[in-house]
């Protein structure tokens, strides 16, 4: 269509976007016979309107071309895009001229420096020269003004120059028409005739340009309104809208042809998104719900509220089937357990028993089971089901879990329905997400249960051991008394192996007598029956009582250091519990190191408000991979039958309990083969000053 308005009057016609980019233009690519402006494209944008651009000279195509601009604008009032057209002005004055000039007179387009832009005739010679060197044309020029001069040409001919400014300023410059002739010529006409021609061919110029413009709105942009109109009614969603033009073979009728096909491929496109969208929206509901029973499985383990979820779900995305869950019992048969939508809520305990024959079958086949008349379906064993409820299809779907069938997931329907592959994929992914449920369930129900009777056996075991303890205390106590009584002599003189003999009764007793109340010690802090009497303690008479425990010979090469200031401060804490732990720390020290020594230290932290007891010996050391575990129950280095020390195992982890029972912590350093730091510290609780010597702190002066 575009293409069609080219000749004579336009050379070059072409649309653009806001930023210059071509849309659609009357020539083929790359013969456009001008270039695009950002100067007049910012023009044509910044006010809005109808702009006239540069003067631009096509020497190939012997054309002297204006540029026009003309703004594009939407339904909303919203500037989309420029329509730009050269005119052809070689043409335009030479129509112009032709008609209206004077024999022997030239007519030319000159701008504020006096170049020529347009003339007619004599063009080729003209265009780009100044039109008359004398001072007066350039005041003319210059000063904006109207006027004749008489003054020598570009020629060297002496002329009549008569000079009117156009209105319109073309490519941002003021510009000038011009009529002159040879002196000569002039006199024939009077001054009056050549300054009304002069006015008439700037008037019938500018209407000219102008017409030309309205013209093809007339005639062209008339059929282009109709097809912006269909365009719009397009856009705002009516797709059935036709252009309702005849076609014909003219560039507008094809191009109307062309929209009308457009619009019908438009309507077709947008029918099949609708459906595409009603698609995705399925898939997105059933996205949902797998969302949803993955988000029961994972927030809760009660089988009731899993079941409950899992109808609810399938019964609001697909409200024309009803639902069945059968599960295999602990008897190995399939049992119906939850049902929904048959002719109600959902149902624990059915009135009319849902058939078995046809889940049994998919339990068979482990694999889904489609039947599209079920009532007549020689495997269903419970026909008044169906006909009591209106059920006509059977889809049965098993709940597979770990490799194993838990049960079966039955959709019924009311009319003769049958799935789709994309149905039953979908309920599939279903099913087994209701079995992972299922299987969590019955998971957590197991390890419940387990975990009550652990729990009681736990009970029974502690109740035994304390029971137990306070039984073998007793006779314990009578031989260690009895072993007593014959190493003082008692019952008469013994041999020196007598005397042996009795103290390795003693000795074993007392070892003896340790475990039983170790064993105690564990039985009351997991019974949760330890009790605590804390009370005020002076460190330095504390330390004094340990270092006295141990001043007999022992039968290794070992010494007993003991390190302690006398300016200890008072500390608040369970004085006997304080004792087990660092007599536990000793005698480990003592048991695991052969020769060497064993050094006790004690010092005050943070200016007396914590204390630090070290147990360090020369001993054998621990292994790094060791470390961690030291203070767990039953550990011991040698954990085999044949080991060299003795003990249950059980003496780190009541100091380590102990200790973080009264509030403190207990840490280890070591190196195999150099010996161990056991390193315990307290808070000295609320007295925390400087004991004084011979004068105890009472409980009145602690508070």
């Amino acid at each position: 269509m575009l293409a069609g308005l080219l000749e004579p009057l336009y050379a070059d016609l072409r649309v653009t976007d806001l930023k210059g980019n071509i849309l659609c233009s009357a020539r083929r690519s790359g013969s456009s016979l001008t270039k695009p402006s950002v100067s007049h494209l910012k023009r044509v944008i910044d006010t809005q309107d109808f702009s006239i651009g540069n003067f631009l000279t096509h020497s190939s195509a012997r054309k002297t071309l204006v540029d026009l601009g003309y703004p594009v604008f939407d339904a909303l009032g919203l500037l989309r895009g420029v329509v730009f057209l050269s005119l052809d002005l070689s043409w335009v004055t030479r129509t112009t001229a032709e008609n209206h000039l004077h024999p022997g007179a030239s007519f030319s387009l000159v701008g504020s420096s006096g170049a020529v832009v347009v003339r007619y005739p004599e063009a080729e010679e003209w265009i780009g020269k100044t039109i008359s060197p004398a001072d007066s044309v350039k005041r003319i020029l210059s000063e904006d003004l109207d006027g004749s001069v008489e003054a020598v040409g570009g020629d060297g001919t002496q002329r009549l120059f008569a000079f009117s400014q156009v209105i319109n300023r073309m490519g941002g410059q003021t510009v000038y028409a011009a009529v002159d002739m040879p002196a000569e010529l002039a006199f024939a006409e009077t001054k009056r005739l050549l300054i009304h021609n002069l006015i008439s061919l700037a008037v019938l110029s500018v209407l000219t340009i102008m017409a030309a413009w309205f013209g093809a709105d007339l005639f062209v942009l008339r059929r282009i309104h109709d097809l912006v109109a269909a365009t719009k009614q397009i856009a705002v969603g009516k797709l059935a809208t036709r252009t309702r033009m005849p076609y014909g073979k003219s560039e507008l009728g094809q191009l109307a042809r062309a929209f009308d096909d457009l619009a019908e491929a438009l309507e077709r496109r947008e029918s099949e998104a609708k459906a595409s969208s009603e698609h995705i929206e399925k898939q997105r509901q059933r996205q949902s719900v797998l969302y949803d029973i993955n988000l029961a499985i994972t927030s809760t383990l009660d089988l009731d509220s899993v079941l409950s979820a899992l109808l609810e779900e399938m019964a609001a995305l697909f409200p024309y089937c009803a639902s069945t869950v059968s599960l295999i019992n602990q008897q190995s048969a399939l049992e119906s357990i939850a049902q929904r939508n048959f002719g109600g809520e959902e149902q624990r305990q059915p009135e009319v028993r849902p058939d078995l024959g046809l889940p049994n079958a998919v339990l068979e086949l482990q694999s889904p089971l489609a039947v599209l008349d079920a009532r007549g379906d020689p495997r269903t064993r419970n026909p008044e089901f169906f006909r009591r409820h209106r059920m006509f299809s059977y889809l049965g779907l098993p709940m597979i879990a770990k490799g194993q069938t838990l049960g079966v997931l039955s959709p019924y329907t009311m009319e003769e329905h049958q799935f789709s592959r994309e149905e039953m994929d979908f309920l599939m992914a279903l099913a087994n997400q209701a079995a992972m449920a299922v299987h969590n369930s019955r998971l957590y129900e197991q390890s419940k249960n387990q975990a009550v009777e652990l729990e009681k056996s736990n009970k029974i075991k502690d109740e035994f051991l304390g029971v137990m303890s306070h039984e073998l205390r007793t006779p314990l106590n009578i031989i260690m008394n009895y072993a007593e009584a014959l190493s003082t002599q008692m019952f008469g003189k013994m041999s020196p192996h007598q005397e042996k003999g009795v103290e390795k009764i003693k000795s074993q007793a007392g070892h003896l007598l340790a475990l039983i109340n170790e064993i105690l010690e564990i039985t009351k802090i997991e019974s949760g029956t330890a009790t605590f009497q804390k009370e005020p303690i002076n460190l330095e008479n504390f330390m004094a009582e340990m270092e006295s425990d141990y001043v007999m010979p022992m039968e290794k090469v070992l010494t007993l250091n003991w390190n302690y200031p006398p300016d200890l401060p008072m500390i608040v804490s369970d004085r006997v519990k304080l004792k087990q732990i660092l007599t536990n720390l000793i005698n480990n020290a003592i048991k695991f190191t052969d020769e060497g020594s064993v050094t006790i230290s004690l010092r005050a932290l943070n200016g007396g408000q914590s204390v630090e007891f070290q147990v360090a010996d020369t001993g054998s050391g621990i292994p790094d991979d060791l470390i961690p575990v030291v203070f767990d129950k039953f550990r011991q280095l040698d954990s085999s039958t044949t080991r060299n020390h003795s003990g249950a195992g059980l003496g780190l982890y009541i100091v380590k309990t102990f200790t973080e029972l009264l509030g403190g912590a207990i840490s280890v350093q070591s190196k195999l083969g150099e010996g161990s730091v056991f390193i315990v510290r307290l808070s000295a609780g609320p007295v925390g000053e400087k004991a004084r010597p011979g004068v105890p702190l009472t409980v009145e002066q602690e508070l």
